[in-house]
């Protein structure tokens, strides 16, 4: 890869890293549906004009959207609401490339090979490690929460698999669309007090919307996708690998969040299984012509 490439790898990890800190500043400081819902309908306004209309896949589109936008991210913001930090968020969200490799071998007969299951083995040992803190055992509610926001995430992407035909500018596009609509009705019979959150005159509030919108979304995916065309996916899938350590990073730093031993020595066991799993190559799997396993797209 040239310098600029992976400059601009180092850049999308950073920016989906400090987005845990802006979805945790967001989440806290305004109704977590009501946020998501913005989001969500901000990024529909900047990118359903420039892509195509999926015709004869809008119902599947449709289930992919109550899976990734009104399942994974409903219950990721309502579990940062609840108390689970940042840092600690940034760790467990790395249990959704796991949790994909178990359902895709049970739904798709998709099997890892024995590299891929000393992964998830490890890989959830390492949550284990990072959620038997003491400090975290009285917020079992919002983990248990941010545990199913992994399990949604893991089953959309069985999803993605089965809609190929459709454009992932696309996808994104209108996945946002049916997202916004739901996740704003869900908002409106569950929260209170919505409008006035929104009218606070806070900076970082607006600003951490502003930040999902343009730096996590369109900037970092613009990135995702740029680099995908021109490598090989296991090579571009690599910066993922950097996500959670600049989640943490940033959760400490921005958020003053605490680091202990159990975060660290959890977030190194679970990164370690992660890469097992990201390296190892599964009987029967197909290659791409760059000599990369083709995985489920990586969107939302």
């Amino acid at each position: 890869m040239t310098p600029l490439h992976i400059f601009l790898g180092v850049t999308m990890a950073v920016l989906w890293g400090f987005g845990f800190v802006t979805s945790k500043y967001g989440a806290v400081h305004m109704e977590p549906l009501f946020f998501l819902a913005l989001r969500f309908i901000a990024v529909s306004l900047l990118l359903v004009w420039f892509v195509r209309v999926p015709r004869g896949q809008m119902k599947a589109v449709m289930l992919f959207a109550v899976s990734m936008g009104a399942g994974h991210f409903g219950l990721f913001y309502i579990a940062l609401d609840m108390g689970v930090e940042a840092s600690t968020a940034a760790i467990i969200w790395q249990t959704q490339v796991p949790m994909t490799v178990v359902l895709a071998a049970f739904l798709l007969g998709d099997r890892p090979g024995w590299l891929g299951v000393l992964g998830i083995a490890i890989a959830f040992g390492g949550v284990l490690v990072l959620i038997g803190e003491p400090r975290h055992l009285g917020n079992g509610l919002a983990i248990g929460l941010m545990l199913a926001s992994c399990v949604m995430w893991a089953i959309a992407n069985i999803q993605a698999k089965k809609l190929t035909s459709v454009e992932p500018l696309a996808l994104n596009a209108w996945m946002s669309v049916f997202s916004a609509v739901m996740l704003l009705g869900c908002s409106l019979i569950f929260e209170r007090g919505q409008l006035e959150s929104y009218l606070v005159a806070d900076w970082r509030l607006h600003g951490s919307l502003a930040y999902q919108v343009v730096s996590s979304t369109v900037l970092a995916y613009w990135m995702w996708y740029f680099l995908l065309a021109r490598y090989p996916v296991s090579r571009v899938t690599g910066f993922m690998l950097l996500v959670p350590f600049f989640g943490v990073l940033s959760g400490i730093f921005a958020l003053g969040e605490p680091m202990t031993w159990p975060t660290a020595l959890g977030g190194v066991v679970t990164l370690v299984g992660v890469t097992l799993i990201v390296r190892s190559r599964r009987p029967g799997g197909s290659e791409t012509k760059n000599g990369a396993r083709a995985p489920a797209r990586k969107l939302g």
